[in-house]
């Protein structure tokens, strides 16, 4: 007869259960440059660049895109319009392996936006980043710049959420970019144009080992494998005045809202004192945001550490006419320090409206970018681990 100390009691585990461990205890982040393109700035058409197909890396998380201006011989005293330099991409597009959008198509203005509030570093603002430049003036090199531009693919670096799985050379992730006329780029163009040059960097995560480095298991795919995030953008022409804006719906979660508004002649900062005060949101019947101007851009400095001038040159300034709106901050102070509890579930059902008072006069338009994820299989506890 066993021992009473010994004996296994009714619902009593036989043994441990083995525990999988987390996908990137099993994996190594990996990069790759596989694209350069060069080509005159163009003077009276956007110009298309080849399609960048993507290396099949195993887990794909996002491309760094390099762009680099080079001018010589300038006598003119450059400017850069109120989008530039980023404004050299007209359109940006990323899509998957059925040639349906997945972030775009945007502008590369609109791309530094959401790079700058879509909560995906450290550093998030363009302009302060170390290689960042655009030469004005009438120096020899007047209208030259560089810049990087992040497309943001994985939801979550710290585990990897939203990685694409990409390992199938025939069925392809592509990068569509266009490049803008000068006349869109400058304010005052260069004597002589530019040689612009594009190159990407592609990075992710190899495959899984399916084990750390003592043969403990991991598993052999990120969370929610499948999981999508998606950057759209919706412009609808709003006049001064009252404003009662419905937005078009979709399904999934919101991660991020950010409205831009910008004049008849496309500009933003003369849209400062237009933008709403106060802005309301609406979904269905309720009503979250019923917001102040001025304390909305003091939460951004708050959220984002955005606290020099508006349209600082040097970075760390707020854009104008810009407000976002982070539903992803739900885990620390700053959006992308998320738990994924905090997303605003809608459907194709949902109404969302933005009212408020449009100042100024005649016709604006209201670009909203919408940030919403997909989770795999259409249910948010994937995300979040079960619970």
């Amino acid at each position: 007869m066993p021992d009473a100390a010994t004996a296994t009691r009714p619902g009593q585990a036989q043994a441990a259960q083995v525990v999988t461990r987390p996908f990137i205890t099993g994996t190594r982040r990996t990069d790759d440059f596989q694209y350069d393109q060069s080509i005159a700035q163009p003077t009276a058409s956007a110009v298309k660049l080849a399609t960048y197909e993507l290396d099949t890396d195993g887990f794909t998380s996002g491309l760094y895109i390099l762009a680099e201006n080079v001018t010589a011989g300038n006598a003119a005293a450059v400017t850069f319009k109120e989008d530039g330099p980023f404004i050299a991409y007209a359109t940006v597009q990323f899509s998957d392996t059925n040639n349906k959008a997945i972030l775009g198509p945007l502008t590369g203005h609109d791309v530094y936006i959401i790079n700058k509030y879509g909560g995906y570093g450290f550093q998030d603002d363009a302009r302060a980043d170390g290689v960042f430049s655009a030469t004005t003036g009438a120096g020899g090199t007047g209208g030259s710049f560089t810049f990087i531009l992040k497309i943001p693919i994985e939801i979550v670096h710290r585990d990897a959420l939203g990685a694409l799985l990409n390992k199938s050379a025939s069925a392809v992730f592509k990068l569509d970019l266009t490049v803008n006329t000068q006349a869109n780029i400058y304010g005052v163009l260069p004597t002589n144009p530019g040689t612009f040059r594009t190159r990407i960097q592609q990075y992710g995560w190899m495959d899984s080992d399916m084990h750390d480095i003592k043969g403990n298991p991991a598993s052999p795919n990120p969370p929610a494998l499948n999981t999508v995030q998606y950057w759209d953008k919706q412009s609808p022409t709003v006049l001064a005045g009252s404003v009662n804006q419905r937005l078009n719906t979709f399904t999934g979660l919101v991660r991020n809202l950010i409205f831009e508004l910008r004049d008849s002649t496309d500009v933003r900062v003369t849209n400062e004192a237009d933008f709403p005060d106060p802005f309301v949101l609406q979904i269905d019947k309720s009503q979250p945001i019923n917001r102040l101007r001025n304390v909305w851009r003091h939460m951004i400095g708050e959220y984002f550490g955005y606290d020099q001038a508006v349209e600082a040159a040097t970075g760390k300034g707020r854009d104008a006419a810009t407000y976002p709106e982070p539903y992803n901050m739900d885990f620390g102070h700053k959006p992308g320090a998320e738990n994924r509890f905090g997303y605003l579930p809608v459907t194709s059902a949902t109404t969302i409206l933005v009212k408020g008072t449009v100042g100024g006069s005649g016709a604006h338009k209201l670009n909203v970018f919408v940030n919403y994820v997909v989770p795999a299989g259409g249910d948010p506890k994937a995300l979040t681990g079960g619970r």
